[in-house]
């Protein structure tokens, strides 16, 4: 009788043990299956601030991602406004297109046959677009505004950008940043207003001798700022 009982308890033991080494192998699959799955969500700095959208696909997956007008199955732009981007901030207009559809706040993004960025929203999108950029641009300012050797203004119409700054008190890369959030939401505000075309006057001075460092109507001329120039 003992030995009966000895042989249910080892008999026992090895199938708790397969079981145990089934489950564990399912498991360690599952994790790797879920590595491996593409993600569902995405994560992005913008000029309007960090966005996180289900992500509709990979662009690193060219053929799998449609950035064209045929995206859209039931294509009824009736009662819609348009605004195209002529400005690309993103890396690509095909990441520009991603990041527009990823919001939520557009009926249809897409690209044109000629490669134009086009938008297609109601007027409460418009106006979603046009309140964030200005609420961007106020928190460029604010921020900026507080440094030391540091001026940013912008005018009523969002036309203008102008800045005093200092080399010694201010890193070019947080003034470069700056100014291209700056510039694009001014972008968007025009655009989005109906303007066809827009244009930011951008002037640069050194803050500490009023030297100009660029005058410029932007995108229509480009500038640059050399570290020579710098110390102008």
């Amino acid at each position: 009788m003992k030995k009966y009982v000895s042989t249910i308890i080892f008999i026992s033991i090895i199938v708790i043990s397969a079981l145990m080494g089934v489950r564990q192998y399912k498991n360690e699959e599952s994790l790797k299956s879920k590595e491996n799955e593409p993600q569902t969500e995405v994560s992005w700095a913008t000029p309007l601030g960090k966005a996180t959208m289900k992500k509709v696909a990979d662009l690193n997956e060219t053929e799998s991602y449609d950035t064209t007008k045929s995206f859209y199955k039931d294509y009824d732009d009736t009662g819609l406004e348009t605004c195209i981007l002529t400005g690309i901030f993103a890396d690509s207009e095909e990441e520009a297109i991603k990041q527009v559809r990823e919001t939520g706040h557009c009926r249809y993004a897409y690209l044109t046959e000629d490669g134009k960025c086009e938008i297609k929203l109601t007027e409460e999108q418009k106006c979603w677009w046009i309140d964030s950029a200005k609420k961007s641009i106020q928190r460029v300012l604010d921020e900026a505004n507080q440094l030391d050797g540091c001026i940013f203004e912008v005018n009523d119409n969002f036309t203008d950008l102008n800045v005093q700054i200092s080399k010694e008190k201010v890193s070019p890369d947080y003034f470069y940043t700056q100014v291209i959030q700056v510039i694009y939401c001014e972008e968007i505000i025009q655009l989005f207003s109906g303007e066809d075309e827009w244009s930011v006057h951008f002037v640069v001075k050194n803050i500490n001798t009023g030297y100009e460092l660029v005058n410029v109507n932007y995108p229509q001329e480009e500038w640059e700022i050399s570290g020579e120039t710098w110390d102008e």
